[in-house]
């Protein structure tokens, strides 16, 4: 499936755009869903998802129907609400299981398929709620209910996200899902989302803190200017060793204190020109001009 029809797809597929882009939730499940498929198929599986729509409750039924679903209940997985396989990863689970070919396993009821894959469903699900505080996982067992007591009892004002995948084993393909209360997710993009923008700002703060030290020991240039003159490049070319030039403006009470910076040189105060002890030197006589001190305030 190209990027283009699975964006299509999924742009009609009532996905709030906070839960598409939240790739937190989805990384993390790719990795969980990609482990467990190696230990139950002994398949190298890259888990991304052919399918993520969000459905009303008895559309998640009328699906779930159809397949050997698992439902969680709500008091123990207010998140994860369901797993499920289709009758061919059924097979393959229970041909595994048994040691045997699934040429081999047309006498094998339905309920025996699904209590082969009772085992599989378990790790699945607390393979997936391990990470989540929310859900309790209890013992080796798993919470199985019935649909009333899944998270939103499945109702069809309530909203479900399902991730469908396909999975290839032994030139076999298996289609499995996981099923999600849309609300939990939802919740879970806003946590995620929150952590980046904290994590965002302490690192902005950091390398503000460390930019402003960084400036704060660097050397700068600083000229005391006597008087200023305008000239030609022409006159420039022209200059001579022993030449004079006439400063005729010149006031040593008012000499400008000069720092050069990447944005060329900017007057930073106002001093005075004197001797002090036997050596030339400069008197500030006002305070650092406010323009140069604001902008390192602003560092």
């Amino acid at each position: 499936m190209t990027s283009v029809l699975r964006k299509k797809i999924e742009a009609g597929a009532g996905i709030p755009p906070k839960i598409l882009q939240c790739t937190e939730f989805w990384d993390a499940l790719q990795v969980k869903v990609s482990a467990w498929a190696f230990d139950t198929f002994a398949a190298e599986f890259r888990a991304i998802p052919d399918a993520r729509r969000v459905v009303a409750g008895n559309v998640a039924i009328g699906q779930l129907d159809g397949l050997l679903s698992f439902v969680f209940n709500a008091k123990f997985s207010p998140g994860i609400c369901a797993v499920a396989i289709d009758q061919m990863g059924a097979g393959i689970n229970a041909a595994l299981r048994l040691q045997q070919a699934t040429d081999d396993l047309d006498g094998i009821t339905p309920l025996f398929r699904k209590l082969l894959f009772e085992t599989p469903a378990i790790a699945l699900w607390r393979t997936l709620a391990a990470g989540l505080t929310d859900h309790l996982v209890i013992g080796s067992q798993a919470p199985f209910s019935e649909y009333a007591q899944a998270a939103g009892g499945f109702d069809p004002a309530e909203r479900y996200l399902m991730v469908g995948y396909t999975c290839s084993v032994s030139e076999q393909r298996c289609r499995f899902w996981v099923v999600y209360h849309l609300d939990h997710v939802q919740r879970r993009a806003a946590e995620f989302e929150h952590l980046a923008a904290q994590s965002r700002g302490s690192g902005d703060a950091k390398d503000r803190d460390a930019l402003r030290a960084s400036v704060k020991s660097s050397t700068i240039l600083i000229d005391g200017v006597l008087d200023e003159i305008s000239m030609t490049i022409g006159q420039c070319s022209r200059l001579e060793v022993g030449q004079v030039i006439a400063l005729p403006d010149v006031d040593t009470a008012s000499v400008s204190l000069r720092a050069e910076t990447v944005n060329g040189a900017v007057d930073i105060g106002k001093c005075e020109m004197g001797v002090w002890k036997q050596q030339r030197a400069l008197k500030l006589k006002t305070p650092i001009l406010e323009p140069f001190t604001r902008e390192l305030a602003r560092l």
